[in-house]
């Protein structure tokens, strides 16, 4: 996450061949001042990404030059900027595979323009600046997490999060001890609160665990599902 002034405008990265889809979202942005780039294949994408100068890319996973996985993939390996992932109406894999690769967020096509607007006010809300008066670090029970970066420490070295992983450890931290509901999870995480079937935050629950070593099988810390109830943090 970076200091930015709140006049400066929104600079969006479009990745998608819909050509018809790209010139509307960029109509139906154009009063928002935001600045939007589109390419339609990915190899021109992987490009501007690697630029690093945008605030948000809207990533389509159905290229005509290759995955939009792989694109997501490399992304994370070399940026924590936020990315929200188009996907087909009911394909849940490629939502799953997205969120663990280190997508913020998803839409499933169609969608309205007004939705995305929505996911992407919420997703650059997250991204925003820390304070200067609040402090940048947190720890919990051997872990370290740098509200800025999103990266943790622990023992063993430091690990990058994205920025929904870092949100949802930041709450289960400051609450260490005590179950957050999913819904809690959401609306901080993500910025709306998932319905029953949305496994959003399952799923960053599951990357987080993985990456962190949170899984518990008798040490702590660890992250705990609560049947019914949500997450806890166990230290």
């Amino acid at each position: 996450m970076q200091v930015r002034s709140p006049d400066a405008p929104r600079r969006i990265l479009l990745i998608d061949d819909d050509v018809e889809l790209t010139q509307m979202l960029r109509e139906y942005f154009e009063p928002e001042r935001w600045q939007f780039s589109v390419v339609h294949r990915g190899s021109d994408g992987e490009a501007l990404l690697a630029r690093d100068d945008h605030d948000l890319a809207l990533l389509d996973l159905m290229l005509p030059d290759g995955n939009g996985l792989e694109l997501l993939r490399r992304h994370r390996a070399r940026s924590q900027r936020p990315v929200i992932m188009f996907t087909a109406h009911g394909d849940e894999t490629d939502r799953v595979i997205g969120l663990e690769l280190g997508a913020d967020d998803y839409l499933a096509k169609p969608f309205s323009p007004r939705e995305l607007k929505a996911r992407i006010g919420a997703v650059l809300r997250r991204f925003d600046a820390t304070p200067d008066s609040a402090p940048d670090t947190l720890t919990v029970g051997g872990l370290t997490l740098h509200l800025i970066s999103g990266k943790v420490a622990q023992a063993d070295g430091e690990t990058s999060l994205t920025g929904a992983e870092a949100r949802i450890l930041e709450m289960l931290m400051r609450s260490a001890g005590q179950v957050v509901a999913r819904e809690q999870l959401g609306q901080y995480a993500l910025g709306r609160v998932p319905d029953r079937y949305d496994r959003s935050i399952d799923t960053h629950i599951s990357s987080l665990r993985r990456k962190l070593g949170l899984n518990g099988s008798g040490a702590t810390p660890a992250i705990r599902n609560q049947r019914g109830r949500g997450y806890v943090l166990v230290t």
